[in-house]
Order: C-alpha cells, then structure tokens, then sequence
C-alpha cells in the first residue's frame, strides 16, 4: 500500500489507483512498441540491404552464405554438425573393455 500505517480505505484507493496507473502506462509503451516493429524492421532492412549493394558495387563484396553457396560447399552450421557427429563416433570408439 502507498502509506500502510494506519490502513484506511482512501490509502486503498490510492494504491489502487497507483497500480493502475502503472499498468496503463506499462500497457500504452508495449502498444507503441508493437505498433513500431514493422516500420523499424523495414528501415533496418532497408539499410542492410543498401551497405551490402554498396559494398558489393565499390569492393566486390560477396556475403558469407552466398560465397560458401557459390563454392559449393555446405554452410557453416552444417560442417559444424558433421563434426559434432565425427567427435561422438570418436568418442564412442573409446571404449574401455575388460
């Protein structure tokens, strides 16, 4: 409660009050945040899109997916998971039998 001692009802309807307000304000900032992501993601987007274009025009730049697609190689996160399977064979090869 906003002063506890002594409890009378009109500090209880200023802690409700204080509650309640908190929660309208909590409540309009996760609006106007939900409301704002798209527009954001679009100019994020938008910039991204626009360094890569300039860095592929100026130094012939190729994004790291793209190179290793463009190589024929398997992306990063696959040659990670084949070596993760590798170790576990390894592993599993070091057995100690009596």
């Amino acid at each position: 409660m906003v002063l506890c001692f002594p409890s009378t009802p009109k500090k209880l309807t200023m802690t409700i009050a204080c509650f309640l307000s908190g929660a309208a304000v909590l409540a309009v900032g996760v609006h106007l945040s939900y409301v704002n992501v798209a527009p954001q993601r679009d100019r994020t987007l938008a910039r991204d899109n626009l360094v890569r274009e300039t860095l592929k025009k100026k130094y012939g730049y190729i994004p790291p997916m793209e190179a290793w697609s463009m190589a024929g190689n398997d992306p990063p996160h696959q040659s990670r998971i084949a070596r993760n399977d590798l170790l576990k064979e390894t592993m599993s090869n070091f057995s100690f039998k009596k």
